[in-house]
């Protein structure tokens, strides 16, 4: 029973990288279920060695995050009379800095945000866009701003009048007279 135990048991791998190894009973009904005198079975067996085979092999947290370079879909390189590529092949290293970001107009905001979803662009552009007054209405899914002082202020909402950024239909600022903010739809994580 030992030994069915051993098999059965999830094992670490080792300091080193090199995962345990299980050592003891085989498909061939050497080892034993827990709690009884009756030999695994060839399929309970094989489960229990994939099982543990899987668990000595979890992903890492840092295996989702991995940085992904640029790639041109269709690379093509056109060269000037001299010889030299004509525009440039890479894109420029501070595409990803926060203070390229300050430099996009509102379209630009706008459209990372929308089209490059899950990236870190999209964080860098709702960054810009909180720093200049704009905040996220996560039940419409966009983003609104003031146009004046709100007329109604009350603890769980605000009633006024708001620009907002219509990204399905026009992509375009529409100004909303009455419109009451909800605060529980506010996405105020910090940045």
């Amino acid at each position: 029973a030992a030994a069915a135990v051993a098999a059965a048991a999830p094992r670490s791998p080792s300091p080193d990288g090199a995962a345990g190894s299980s050592s003891g009973a085989s498909p061939s009904g050497a080892g034993a279920a827990l709690g009884s005198s009756e030999p695994l079975s060839p399929q309970r067996f094989n489960a229990l060695q994939m099982l543990s085979a899987s668990y000595r092999n979890l992903p890492c947290a840092s295996d989702g995050r991995r940085k992904r370079k640029y790639v041109p879909r269709n690379p093509y390189l056109h060269l000037d009379s001299r010889g030299n590529a004509a525009y440039p092949i890479q894109p420029t290293r501070n595409y990803e800095g926060p203070e390229m970001f300050e430099k996009y107009d509102l379209d630009t905001l706008f459209f990372i945000f929308y089209y490059q979803q899950g990236s870190y662009q999209q964080h860098l552009a709702a960054k810009e866009l909180k720093k200049l007054s704009w905040r996220y209405h996560t039940k419409y899914l966009t983003w609104f701003q003031r146009h004046e002082e709100p007329r109604q202020t009350a603890p769980d909402y605000e009633r006024g009048a708001y620009v907002y950024f219509d990204h399905d239909s026009g992509w375009c600022q529409r100004i909303k007279s009455d419109f009451a903010f909800e605060y529980q739809f506010l996405e105020d994580e910090p940045m």
